[in-house]
Order: structure tokens, then C-alpha cells, then sequence
């Protein structure tokens, strides 16, 4: 599995796999919802509309502009370890990485897509510990990065 994992996420250079022993996983096999998200188009931002009582419909200016919102990314990832120890100290580095990053942003590239993002964390949104899966111990968790300002 080393060399499968190794070179599919960066976060601040930093292979995830190699550095933390982490990496994208899915719920069930053949999906991809993590690269769906990563690639998902932000919303839209609303346009300034003038709603007069008197008329039908709102006015709008001739030429709108469109912008985007900001975004959150929900990514699922797991650690595993060989002990209890091992992933215990994997897991709260990865954590702890994430929390502070590079000034607290982080500089998401995924080379299979040729994209990064430029996010910070925001929260972790479920947690699922697993014990002695074929020895080791792991666990899975959602991790919800915001965009600011998404370049699509």
C-alpha cells in the first residue's frame, strides 16, 4: 500500500501518507466523494436586486457580474497505525497540522486533479475510531476546510 498512497495528497508540501500516515478514503468502494467535493463549482453570490411594490418582478443592473461565495470542503480522511501509540501520535500530528499550518492556511494539492487550495481547518465533523483492524489501529474522520475565495 506504500507506494499506491504515496504522491496523491500534499498539504503544505507535505505528503500526507509519507508525513502522517493519513490519506482520502471513501465509505463505500467506487466512490468519489472527496474528489467530488474538491471539485464541486462554489455558489454563486446573490445579485443586488431593487424589489419595488408597485412593479412586477425586481430590478436588476444590465450586465451582472458573476462572483463566487466562499466554500466549505468536507474531506474524508483515515490514520492507521501498527499500536495504540503509533496512531495516537499520527493522529494528533495531523491534527495539530492541520490546525496551525502556514500562518493557520494550508495549500491543498491533489496531483491527480492538477489543483490546489488554498484553505484553512474549520472542523472535524465525525470521528469513527476502529481498533485491530488486521492488527493495527485507525480511525476515520470528516475534516471541513473553508475556501475564502474559490478559485474555480
Amino acid at each position: 500500500m506504500n507506494d499506491i498512497m504515496r504522491g496523491l495528497l500534499f498539504i503544505n508540501g507535505r505528503d500526507v501518507w509519507t508525513d502522517f500516515g493519513a490519506w482520502l478514503v471513501e465509505d463505500k468502494e467506487g466512490e468519489t466523494k472527496n474528489y467530488s467535493a474538491l471539485q464541486k463549482p462554489p455558489a454563486a453570490k446573490a445579485h443586488v436586486a431593487v424589489n419595488f411594490r408597485e412593479q412586477d418582478g425586481e430590478k436588476l443592473p444590465e450586465k451582472l457580474v458573476q462572483k463566487w461565495e466562499p466554500r466549505d470542503i468536507s474531506l474524508k480522511f483515515a490514520i492507521a497505525a501498527s499500536d495504540r501509540a503509533a496512531f495516537i501520535a499520527r493522529r494528533d500530528a495531523f491534527v495539530l497540522f492541520l490546525k496551525t499550518g502556514a500562518d493557520g492556511w494550508l495549500s491543498l494539492t491533489v496531483p491527480e486533479l492538477g489543483k490546489t487550495y488554498r484553505i484553512y481547518y474549520k472542523d472535524c465533523s465525525d470521528y469513527d475510531h476502529l481498533e485491530d483492524i488486521g492488527g493495527s489501529v485507525a480511525a476515520r474522520f470528516t475534516v471541513v476546510f473553508r475556501e475564502p475565495n474559490p478559485q474555480f
